[in-house]
């Protein structure tokens, strides 16, 4: 579960300032079964009343979306969400699809994956036939005994898997932007940054199914929403989603 927050202005301005501020909230059910929270808080007197929706959110204020250009004030205790696993999966998605699409300028050539969360095995065996080295660069080493195994009985392929970073392939899938300056390889990221010798790939707009569209307040953040509904509601139909605008 998650909650969206809202901020609106009372109805009555000079009324307010006599009553006690107004928090309502929504239930939504999603088909996957989970569900979220659009928690609506008219401001009081002019500001938005964050001690009264810390008290109202309970176990929610844990995992909170809040309209764009909005913060929480350092002395409340309500927790924005933020996401670990659907952006990875985003970037990986979107750097296969770009890879396939251009095959011919990574054919025999080596790859070097960051994968902090061992989330990435199942992308790795539709990489072979483009790639001459592969190396996975992980603290869940556990994650990827199996598939190395089944890629050396299978294919005689030695899947490199190490805790030590590593920027010596000719192309680098990692979350952040942690390359070295002068790096001259392709590199796919979420961070947008500019290197001193090669262009980043990254993207930052997704496409939704018109279900989740039509869910997502117009002032909430696309991937911050489908990131939401994804890790905390359980609709992993989203987990094949890539960047739209996926690019240099």
């Amino acid at each position: 579960m998650f909650a969206i927050l809202r901020f609106t202005e009372p109805e009555n301005k000079i009324r307010s300032f006599f009553t006690s501020a107004k928090i309502t909230s929504e239930r939504i059910a999603l088909p996957s079964g989970g569900v979220y929270f659009i928690v609506t808080a008219e401001k009081h007197k002019g500001k938005i009343p964050w001690k009264k929706l810390e008290e109202c959110l309970g176990i929610l204020r844990n995992d909170v979306i809040l309209p764009e250009g909005a913060s929480v004030p350092k002395d409340v205790n309500i927790t924005v969400f933020s996401p670990r696993i659907f952006p990875r999966l985003l970037l990986i998605n979107s750097a296969e699809d770009y890879i396939v699409k251009h095959k011919a300028d990574f054919l025999s050539k080596s790859l070097t994956v960051f994968d902090e969360y061992g989330i990435y095995g199942s992308y790795i065996e539709g990489l072979l036939p483009i790639f001459s080295n592969i190396k996975i660069v992980t603290d869940k080493k556990e994650k990827y005994g199996q598939l190395s195994d089944l890629l050396m009985k299978n294919y005689g392929f030695s899947l490199m898997v190490t805790d030590k970073e590593s920027f010596d392939s000719d192309a680098v899938i990692s979350h952040s932007c942690r390359v070295p300056l002068l790096f001259g390889g392709t590199l796919f990221t979420n961070e947008r940054k500019r290197l001193m010798n090669s262009r980043p790939l990254s993207g930052s707009e997704i496409l939704l199914p018109d279900l989740y569209e039509n869910l997502r307040p117009d002032n909430v953040n696309r991937v911050l929403f489908v990131s939401a509904l994804y890790e905390k509601c359980g609709a992993e139909e989203l987990g094949s989603l890539k960047y739209k605008d996926f690019g240099s």
